[in-house]
């Protein structure tokens, strides 16, 4: 008899344990897809506007001038996080306060060409100048680590990374040198004279502009906002192009090809102006082929 109810309690208690079992699964699978949704993904394209009517409610402004705006909001102190992707790579943005996605529409069809995203620094109203280095380095590092580089405009000089510090004092904080981070006391002094730090980077289909500013500072707080602008090289290169939209496939190429050798004479009167103000050229930067996107 004893064995029998021994046998009786084992099966039961096996019942018991496997309808456990899934309810944990679940409830973990619901935690885990939680923490995925936190993250808002934002893409070029067709695919851009599909994310943004999936998680916003508010409508399409149509401009009279052809651009659609489509936008993304958070009211302080509940702040975003968003995820945009290049061709090859991404970029996460934490406390995020607002995106507007560009749609031209006369190009309809290309979906999402620019976003621009506003975000702080930090994830309270204010912070302390330690917090905010500590939050710059953290931003460097994931430029770095998802591999965006360095972008040199078409038409504008080739900056030498051994004169980071200097171009960055004296040009209201451009960084030549994404790869570099700045020490604390680089940090503070940069931040004295120009209140400001901005990055022009690229990677694939994609170029970003970063401006990280400090907004407010007194003896016990500081406050930083950072702006982050994409824009997809497909709309870049044909904005630069007057009536691009109208020509074929061949006056297209033999338009963008004038436009890169008028880019190059420019660069070239720029550099020759730098290198007089006592600035070094990188000679082995070649900028990216953005004709693949144009075409």
């Amino acid at each position: 008899m004893k064995n029998y109810l021994y046998l009786f309690i084992c099966i039961i208690t096996c019942i018991f344990l496997t309808s456990c079992k899934p309810a944990n699964n679940t409830t973990q699978g619901n935690k885990s897809m939680n923490q995925n949704q936190d993250v808002i993904a934002l893409h070029f394209g067709e695919q851009g506007m599909q994310d943004f009517s999936k998680n916003s409610t508010t409508p399409v402004d149509r401009q009279p001038a052809g651009m659609n705006f489509l936008s993304l909001d958070w009211t302080p102190p509940k702040l975003g996080r968003v995820r945009v992707f290049s061709e090859k790579s991404n970029l996460e943005i934490e406390n995020v306060i607002s995106v507007l996605g560009t749609q031209v529409a006369r190009r309809s069809n290309d979906g999402i060409q620019i976003m621009d995203i506003n975000a702080s620094l930090h994830p309270n109203e204010y912070t302390t100048s330690q917090e905010a280095y500590t939050a710059y380095t953290k931003l460097v590092h994931q430029i770095n680590d998802k591999q965006w580089k360095q972008y040199f405009l078409p038409f504008s000089a080739r900056i030498d990374k051994q004169d980071n510090l200097k171009h960055m004092t004296e040009t209201m904080g451009e960084v030549i040198d994404p790869t570099y981070i700045l020490s604390f006391k680089e940090w503070q002094d940069v931040l004295s004279k120009t209140n400001r730090l901005v990055f022009n980077l690229y990677n694939g289909d994609v170029e970003l502009g970063i401006s990280l500013r400090r907004t407010y500072k007194d003896d016990k707080k500081e406050q930083y906002m950072v702006r982050y602008s994409f824009e997809n090289f497909k709309y870049a290169g044909r904005n630069a192009i007057s009536d691009s939209d109208k020509m074929n496939s061949e006056q297209l190429k033999q338009a963008f090809e004038t436009e890169v050798a008028n880019n190059k004479k420019a660069r070239k009167t720029e550099e020759n102006n730098m290198k007089k103000e006592g600035y070094h050229i990188d000679e082995s930067y070649i900028d990216p082929d953005i004709w693949p996107y144009v075409k």
